[in-house]
């Protein structure tokens, strides 16, 4: 193993500026601490977790030197500070800080890396969990600090336990104040919009602390007001700037906490709980909104693609509409050139050639094959669909024949001035008539029928109804539909030709079939 890899100058660098960071948050708290009221609150808990969180696992071990040896210069005999309370040189005062809490921090750090990653706090999970590794951690560290202490002067264990809930519950309001904002500007959480509101904001909640303090310097106590109009604000920026709006509301509320203990008599801890009431609403409140931002965008996101697929859905299903179209007009081609002109020849032979009983049924069948062959050519191609308008061709069309077959009366309506249709917008028309009829013939034991064209001036209007058994409700419902082939195809049409069709129950019985055409696209 490379010593390279945890000994470089990055990682010094890193070194010196946590240490440098950690013992001045450190002195500017046990100054502050000795103020009377004041909230307790130790800053460099949240300077320490927010370093093992987030610089790499390669550069704890210098980032530990450097704590650990600017701890012995600061406090040694001789030392800049020279206070040997906080350096007793007992055996398990060197076990304690130099190895058993190392090890707790960097163990508890290492396996909250391991399930939870960076930034920590963008969504509610990672929120509560970094929150709950925050309260676990300062009570671990502090069950270590004041456990030597208290093995070495045998202090009762209620005195211990109340000690220790001080110890952790300053370290964690310390966490909550710093961390946020060291994790949002370490991971780049800034807000990248409305960025004159953010300053405006942060610098009149300054500027309210400020005249709170003059005014408190002129015997006028408005302590009580500012500790709950910080509500506000606190709440707004979280709401407004997520991760960073929260992050910055948990500095400022400290700082307010600050200024307000100083100004009242108060015991520290209902500010310490003011403190965590208020920095934890604001947390989780902040990465609600930036986890629906993500979420938003994500489901964006999804529907872009969805929309990509449903057109690209669409797209296939006009090409097969097309490909089907073009395949039936080939076939119709082929066998009206070929076939027919055969049929034609075979039969023009057999009259010049022979007569007789025999050679007349042989005609009558030809006969018969031909009509079947002109049948099948109107199902392949309608007659007349390249020359007729659509009315005429749905009048000597198969769907006409095929109903008077079916034993279903018929009754045909044209109002208005016909419109120009050319060959692709007839075809399309024609085959969602037919396939209307086609159904009604199946399914709807129809006794009558109606084709109604109804020409208007924006509009062309071609209703099917009959007065059979009705089309089913869960078909006519599109959340709960389950299309059948021809009703996709009828659909799928409409659409080529910019139209809409709606199929519903007839006001007594039966089905209607509409098709709506905006007469502005006909061409």
């Amino acid at each position: 193993m490379k010593i390279t890899r945890y000994i470089n100058t990055n990682y010094v660098t890193l070194g010196l500026v946590y240490t440098a960071f950690f013992h001045g948050v450190w002195l500017f708290s046990t100054q502050y601490e000795i103020v009377s009221g004041t909230v307790s609150w130790y800053l460099p808990a949240g300077i320490r977790l927010a370093a093992f969180l987030l610089l790499p696992l390669c550069s704890w071990p210098l980032l530990l030197i450097a704590e650990k040896l600017t701890h012995f210069i600061l406090f040694h005999p001789g030392g800049v500070l020279d206070n040997t309370a906080f350096l007793s040189g007992s055996t398990g005062w060197y076990l304690v800080h130099l190895l058993i809490s190392p090890a707790v921090i960097c163990f508890c750090a290492y396996l909250f890396r391991r399930r939870i990653q960076a930034p920590y706090f963008d969504n509610v999970n990672s929120t509560l969990a970094t929150l709950a590794f925050g309260v676990l951690t300062s009570v671990a560290l502090g069950t270590v600090f004041l456990g030597r202490r208290a093995i070495e002067v045998q202090t009762d264990i209620e005195i211990f336990l109340s000690i220790l809930f001080d110890f952790s519950l300053g370290d964690f309001v310390g966490i909550v104040v710093l961390c946020p904002l060291l994790f949002a500007l370490y991971t780049r959480q800034y807000a990248h919009k409305g960025k004159l509101t953010l300053y405006l904001t942060a610098g009149t909640w300054l500027l309210l602390l400020a005249s709170s303090h003059y005014l408190y310097s002129h015997q006028i106590n408005i302590s009580y007001q500012i500790k709950y109009l910080a509500v506000f604000p606190a709440l707004f920026l979280s709401y407004r700037y997520a991760v960073m709006g929260s992050a910055l509301s948990c500095l400022l509320i400290g700082i307010t906490a600050f200024v307000v203990a100083s100004q009242s008599t108060l015991p520290p801890i209902e500010h310490q709980f003011y403190i965590l009431a208020l920095c934890v609403s604001c947390l989780i409140l902040g990465a609600s909104i930036n986890q629906s931002k993500v979420l938003n965008k994500e489901l964006a996101k999804k529907n872009e693609d969805l929309e990509a697929s449903v057109k690209s859905a669409q797209a296939l299903a006009t090409q097969l509409v097309n490909v089907q179209e073009d395949e039936r007009k080939r076939l119709s081609r082929d066998l009206h050139d070929d076939f027919g002109h055969r049929i034609v020849d075979l039969k023009l032979q057999l009259s010049i050639k022979s007569k007789g009983d025999d050679n007349e049924i042989l005609l009558n069948k030809i006969d018969a094959l031909y009509q079947a062959m002109k049948k099948s050519l109107g199902g392949l191609r309608p007659s007349g669909i390249d020359t007729l308008p659509i009315e005429n061709v749905i009048q000597r069309s198969e769907i006409i024949t095929t109903l008077k077959k079916a034993n279903i009366n018929c009754f045909y309506e044209l109002n208005g001035t016909p419109m120009s249709f050319n060959s692709e917008q007839k075809i399309h028309i024609y085959r969602i008539v037919q396939e209307a009829v086609t159904n009604s013939i199946k399914y709807a034991n129809a006794t009558s029928l109606w084709i109604k064209i109804n020409y208007k001036p924006h509009t062309a209007l071609f209703t099917i109804s009959d007065d059979g058994n009705g089309i089913p409700q869960h078909i006519t419902q599109a959340e709960n539909a389950e299309p059948t082939l021809g009703l996709v195809s009828m659909k799928e049409r409409a659409k080529l030709i910019n139209g809409t069709l709606d199929i519903f129950h007839g006001n007594q019985s039966g089905t209607v079939v509409r098709l709506t055409v905006p007469t502005t696209d006909l061409h």
